[in-house]
């Protein structure tokens, strides 16, 4: 217990010998407030700037997203553009290959029918020089 007493004797001597020069005159005290208050005045200026700026910035990139929004929405609509394009033009192609099919078997019976018709007429020839023509009497 008394080593309490002891250490609260010297823990006041201490305290009271450290308030004593923590103590301002009216005249600092009043230099220290005004200077607090400047410096809160400038944060408070710095800190408006800051505001302003950074709604600025705000402003402008909410305006970037919309212009990025509105060329996102043209290349999505040019792709779908360009889909049409190429779907289109598989089905032209498809149509080319079924017409070249188409000509090529049309191509394919005409020859054939030619080489028919020029087998059947060289027969007619064969025969007509084994028989001599009549002459057609009136």
């Amino acid at each position: 217990m008394k080593l309490y007493v002891l250490l609260f004797a010297g823990w006041s001597a201490i305290a009271t010998s450290s308030a004593h020069a923590a103590f301002f005159t009216d005249e600092e005290a009043h230099n220290q407030i005004r200077q607090l208050k400047e410096r809160v005045f400038n944060l408070e200026g710095s800190g408006k700037q800051q505001t302003e700026t950074i709604k600025q910035q705000a402003d402008t990139i909410k305006q970037q997203i919309e212009i990025r929004k509105q060329q996102t929405r043209e290349i999505l609509d040019l792709q779908a553009q360009l889909e049409t394009q190429k779907d289109e033009l598989r089905r032209l192609r498809g149509q080319d290959e079924m017409q070249a099919h188409s000509l090529q078997e049309t191509e394919k019976r005409q020859r054939d029918s030619y080489i028919d018709l020029d087998t059947r007429l060289r027969r007619f020839e064969k025969i007509e020089a084994v028989m001599p023509s009549r002459p057609i009497k009136p």
